[in-house]
Parts: structure tokens; C-alpha cells; sequence
């Protein structure tokens, strides 16, 4: 589970740039110049905090409901219970499909609850996780006192996200050294599914900018996971949401997308970086309008 908890999208530097009437989106520097210039501290850029990782052979990079929910919380300040699944729905998922993509859906509302510094809920999430993890029958992949620590230390968060972080660790090594490649897929797919979900939400809520960026920088994740999927395509449940999301990436793919890599500057003394990287994301007429409707689409379905 270590897929549901890093982020590479921290490269762009750029300012979205919402035009009125629906017109378009389109992401530059603020002032048209494209050198514009982001520094972060160096902890954020650690390998130990950035996705790059693979399945069955197939490397990719998505943000983690941690950095999703982070850079939602940071636009929309009131904690939101009615966008969250319900925690005790554990018993409605009877098919291994269900409850590894739930387990997914789970995680991302596990990051939320402790972003947003709700605790009850945090622990009520990552007990449903444990549930799910005991009948997809990969109980191993959590640490036993995992829940302990995580109430025990329920007033840091800081020490609560570390140890999320150390679960997820050990559930991804888990699932790759049983080779249980297709529940770890569905894990990832739940866990995207469901930031993207927030994200949405968040925009009608919030109209802002760098949420609508961070909707549009999904579509290299998304080709991913359709990709991904394909592989371990068992049933009508993973054939119906292939073709879901094939319909989203039909949207997706109407995004411009442009990035070019400037070597960064790093500061040790001052324990910066500054990061020179130039991107652009565009989306033409009710493109993002399309894209938020399937995905609230897509992930209603998949609690149901």
C-alpha cells in the first residue's frame, strides 16, 4: 500500500489560469514568463516520499491521497464528511474485486480524516483496511500493533502519518513478495479513484486553480492504470470499469499536456531546492466539466 502514499507531481511549477465562461484552463506562469521559479525543502522531494515504482514489470508515478488531500485542505479549510464512503460498509463488499478497490477507496479516506486532524474517523478507516486486508486473505501485510500505535498516537498527526506510512510500506512489500500483483492493481486504481473524487468535489466547491491543475496532470496515471488493469482483466467487474475509464481517458486525452526538465538547484546549506522545471497543462471548452462528471460517476459506482 505504499502505491496509495507518494506523489511526483511537486515538479510544476507553473500558475493555472482559469479563463471565464468556460472558454478554457490553462496552466502557465503567472506573469507568461516560463522560467518562473518554486523552492521546497528538501524533505519533500525525499525518495522516501515520491512514487516511482512498478507492477508487473510496468513503472509509473501518482499522487497519494496524502499530497491530494494536503493540496485539497490547503484550498478548502472545512472537513467534509459527505464527501468520504461510509466505514462500515466492509460487510456490502463480497468479491475480491470489491474489497481490493475499496481497500484503495479506504486509504485515500484514511489520508483525508488525518489532513483534515479527524481522528475518529482516521481510526475507523484504517480499521476497515484491516478488515479488508483479513478477507482478500493478506492479513500479513499489516504490522499487528499497526492500529495500536495509530490511536495511541492520535494528538501528532506527524506521528500519525508516519506510521500510516510504515503500513503502506509493508502492505506494498507484502503484496509484491506473494506476488499478489492484480489486489495491489485494484489497491491503486481505489486509492486514485477516490483522490480524484476529492479533487472534483473540491473544485465545484473551491473554483480553484491549482486543484483544476492538479485534475489535469492526471492523465499520464490514468493510461497507467487502464494499462494496468488490462492485465488482470478476470471478469465483468474489471471489464466494466476498463471501459469507464477508457470513456474518461477519451476526455483526458483532449488535455495538452507539456513539461520540460531544467536541472534543479540544490542549496544544501539552506536544506533547499529550487526547482527551474517548465509545464503547461491546457483543457479546452467543458473538458474538465466531462472529466469531473465521469469520475463522480465512476467512483459512486464502485462504493455502491
Amino acid at each position: 500500500m505504499k502505491l496509495m502514499l507518494k506523489s511526483f507531481y511537486l515538479l510544476f511549477a507553473s500558475m493555472l489560469m482559469v479563463s471565464c465562461g468556460g472558454e478554457g484552463i490553462e496552466v502557465d506562469s503567472e506573469d507568461g514568463n516560463d522560467s518562473e521559479i518554486i523552492v521546497v525543502q528538501d524533505n519533500v522531494l525525499d525518495s522516501a516520499s515520491s512514487l516511482n515504482t512498478s507492477i508487473n514489470g510496468k513503472m509509473f508515478s501518482i499522487p497519494s491521497p496524502i499530497q491530494m488531500a494536503t493540496m485539497i485542505k490547503d484550498n478548502v479549510s472545512t472537513f467534509n464528511e459527505e464527501l468520504l464512503t461510509d466505514p462500515e460498509g466492509v460487510a456490502n463488499f463480497t468479491t475480491k474485486f470489491k474489497r481490493a478497490i475499496n481497500m484503495g477507496v479506504y486509504g485515500a479516506d484514511l489520508g483525508y480524516a488525518t489532513i483534515y486532524e479527524n481522528n475518529t474517523k482516521a481510526v475507523s478507516y484504517l480499521s476497515s483496511v484491516e478488515k479488508l486486508s483479513d478477507e482478500l486473505g493478506i492479513a500479513g501485510a499489516f504490522d499487528q500493533d499497526l492500529l495500536e500505535r495509530f490511536i495511541e498516537n492520535g494528538n501528532d498527526q506527524d506521528s500519525m502519518l508516519v506510521i500510516m506510512s510504515e503500513g503502506y510500506r509493508e502492505g506494498d512489500k507484502f503484496l509484491k513478495d506473494n506476488e499478489e500483483h492484480d489486489v495491489a492493481t485494484l489497491i491503486l486504481t481505489g486509492g486514485w479513484i477516490e483522490s480524484l473524487y476529492f479533487a472534483a468535489v473540491s473544485y465545484e466547491e473551491s473554483g480553484s486553480q491549482e486543484v483544476a491543475n492538479r485534475i489535469g496532470e492526471q492523465k499520464t496515471a490514468l493510461k497507467t492504470i487502464v494499462s494496468l488493469l488490462e492485465d488482470y482483466n478476470q471478469d465483468e467487474f474489471y471489464s466494466n470499469l476498463i471501459a469507464d475509464l477508457k470513456d474518461l481517458q477519451a476526455d483526458f486525452n483532449l488535455i495538452e499536456f507539456n513539461y520540460t526538465y531544467v536541472e534543479p538547484i540544490h542549496d544544501a546549506a539552506k536544506h533547499q531546492t529550487t526547482i527551474k522545471s517548465k509545464s503547461s497543462v491546457k483543457m479546452e471548452g467543458d473538458v474538465l466539466n466531462n472529466i469531473i462528471e465521469k469520475v463522480k460517476k465512476i467512483r459512486n459506482g464502485l462504493i455502491a
